[in-house]
């Protein structure tokens, strides 16, 4: 079902679509038990004006990159670096230390 005007889409995804995956499991893959199989769905989220909520939330340390729809692969890597650059502006950083030198380069001694 599809309703262009307000952009929803929706499938039905039963048991009459689901057996002949099975089937083709147990064919392609005889060591696999398919005695428990539980019909599952990869579901796509996205907000009512279709785009995704990237960002920072309202409680704080909080950071979205979500809602992205079918455009998931397409936008998560561009999206993933404009969160990044939010977390990295807004949170403070502790200093790097790696084999006890400080990333501004000054050894950092045990205590």
């Amino acid at each position: 079902m599809l309703d262009d005007e307000t952009k929803l889409v929706a499938s039905r995804f039963g048991a009459d679509r689901i057996r002949p995956l099975v089937r083709w499991v147990e064919q392609c893959f005889p060591g696999v038990s398919t005695r428990a199989v539980v019909p599952w769905a990869g579901l796509r989220p996205m907000i009512p004006s279709m785009l995704p909520r990237v960002g920072r939330g309202r409680a704080a340390r909080v950071f979205y990159n979500t809602g992205h729809g079918h455009l998931g692969w397409t936008l998560s890597a561009a999206t993933a670096e404009m969160v990044a650059e939010s977390v990295a502006t807004e949170l403070p950083h502790p200093t790097a230390i790696v084999n006890g030198v400080r990333a501004d380069g000054d050894a950092v001694s045990a205590v």
